[in-house]
């Protein structure tokens, strides 16, 4: 069992949530991923399009395929794949967000209750990996909404929020549902902005991790 930070510094929601997250993104979990990227700036505008499909261990992302990758309309080549792939197997720090409920991170974060089930969190690492904002959870403990401003922005960015949706997807088995970011900046003289929209659909659990990892290289996820 994780040990989660000084109970006198950790609202019982919080625990409960951080308890109920453990609990509920056990096992190998095989699903889709649709990711939507635009940005424009001036003269400037970028559009990527991707659909994967993953197995997820315990809530990591163990493996992935790419079923569809596209910038401006174009299909990348099998290197990029390859390597935005590679990206995705192995994330560099901060490439992902250290979640306020998950119970590795709680003690990065403060934490004061805003609402009856609604928690806001500051992010005491402030790094691309953390952020500021809330979630609400329901009367069982599983965070279903997230919202937060990130701590440190990427080139260029100066401003923006994310926003996920988390539901149940399998029975025992939550997960984020959809997110999206929305952020602005400048370019040069050019103001501009950013978004990402993901999805991720067609979950299905797997006895074991070879199970899935079979099922994914057989193109059955």
């Amino acid at each position: 069992m994780t040990v989660l930070a000084s109970a006198a510094a950790v609202p019982a929601l919080v625990s409960q949530a951080a308890q109920q997250t453990q609990k509920t993104e056990r096992g190998v979990v095989g699903y889709r991923v649709h990711r939507v990227f635009d940005v424009h700036a001036g003269p400037y505008h970028r559009h990527d399009d991707m659909v994967f499909a993953a197995v997820y261990e315990d809530g990591r992302l163990v493996k992935m395929h790419i079923v569809h990758q596209s910038v401006n309309g174009k299909e990348t080549d099998e290197k990029t794949q390859a390597q935005t792939e590679q990206k995705y197997e192995h994330p560099a720090p901060g490439d992902l967000f250290e979640r306020p409920f998950d119970p590795r991170y709680v003690p990065d974060y403060t934490y004061q209750m805003s609402g009856a089930r609604e928690v806001q969190f500051k992010a005491s690492v402030r790094d691309a990996g953390h952020g500021d904002g809330t979630f609400a959870v329901d009367g069982s403990g599983n965070v279903t909404s997230v919202q937060y401003t990130p701590t440190a922005f990427p080139p260029y960015t100066s401003s923006g929020t994310v926003t996920d949706q988390r539901g149940s997807v399998l029975p025992d088995y939550w997960a984020t549902t959809r997110e999206d970011q929305q952020f602005r900046g400048h370019y040069a003289v050019f103001g501009g902005g950013a978004s990402v929209e993901i999805t991720q659909t067609g979950f299905t659990r797997f006895g074991s991790l070879q199970e899935g990892l079979s099922a994914l290289a057989a193109g059955r996820i």
